[in-house]
């Protein structure tokens, strides 16, 4: 069921966010745009946009505070990223990390099923330019149910609990897509797949090698029993190689380190 503020009209609810944010003393403001499905979040210095309403408050502190705050979650942070460095975001939601590689010049390149949250990706990472990969990731190239609840940006080809509804598109390996990673010398890949994490590394298996790190959200987002992913990922990153860098179990989001070829990064 819609709570209050989700019925009420796009430019109504800007207008109620604005006005509170101004007496809290919060930086951001809002307004609407493409005909209320995508919302711009401005500080009066950066801009983002999103897709689901309750998603603004990630810029109480400015738009750069939020975007920063969520690299450090997924320790980006600890990498020394930049220009000639690639981050392949699997489940960019709406681009926030995408936004972080265009502020540190990083190279970008973006998977999100999900037709409002990809825009939003397009938005805030390529200029508006629509080059974020529509494609659901799996370990065969198979068509498959996608499981919504796009209120809560939740979205799996998983069945959980309490999904909205369901869609069948096509799920592609991650190797079998054409990702240039010439001239990179760091590859970072993040995976955020709403607990279909063990399969998306799975068909990953064809391109891991030219992988320096991996930070993955493993939580508890698997299925109806939502369970975690940390055990299956982890076995699975140190078969291939990779050795953890940095646990963050809190969030359950770990980042790995790729043993044949970090140590040959300068």
């Amino acid at each position: 069921m819609l709570n209050l503020s989700e019925r009420l009209p796009a430019n109504v609810f800007c207008e109620l966010i604005n006005i509170r944010n101004k007496l809290r003393g919060k930086k951001h403001r809002l307004s609407v745009t493409e005909q209320g499905s995508v919302y711009r979040v401005s500080d009066g210095e950066h801009q983002l946009y999103i897709c689901r309403r309750n998603r603004h408050n990630r810029s109480k502190r400015g738009v750069i505070a939020g975007i920063e705050e969520l690299a450090r979650h997924y320790h980006l942070d600890l990498l020394n990223l930049g220009p000639s460095d690639l981050l392949i975001d699997c489940g960019a939601n709406i681009g926030e990390l995408g936004a972080w590689a265009r502020v540190h010049g990083l190279r970008y390149e973006a998977f999100e099923p999900e037709a409002l949250e990809a825009r939003c990706v397009d938005l805030n990472a390529f200029g508006g330019a629509p080059k974020t990969r529509r494609h659901a990731l799996w370990n065969v190239d198979t068509t498959l149910r996608f499981f919504r609840k796009p209120g809560t940006a939740d979205g799996s080809l998983i069945e959980f609990n309490e999904y909205e509804d369901v869609v069948e598109m096509p799920a592609k390996r991650l190797d079998h897509l054409d990702i240039d990673v010439s001239g990179s010398r760091r590859v970072v890949l993040k995976i955020e797949a709403e607990g279909a994490e063990p399969e998306v590394l799975e068909g990953a298996t064809g391109i891991l090698a030219n992988v320096d790190y991996v930070t993955i959200d493993c939580g508890f987002e698997r299925g109806k029993e939502r369970a975690d992913t940390f055990a299956a990922t982890n076995t699975f990153l140190a078969d291939q190689g990779f050795r953890m860098m940095k646990p963050n179990f809190k969030r359950m989001i770990m980042l790995y380190c790729n043993m044949d070829r970090v140590s040959q990064v300068k």
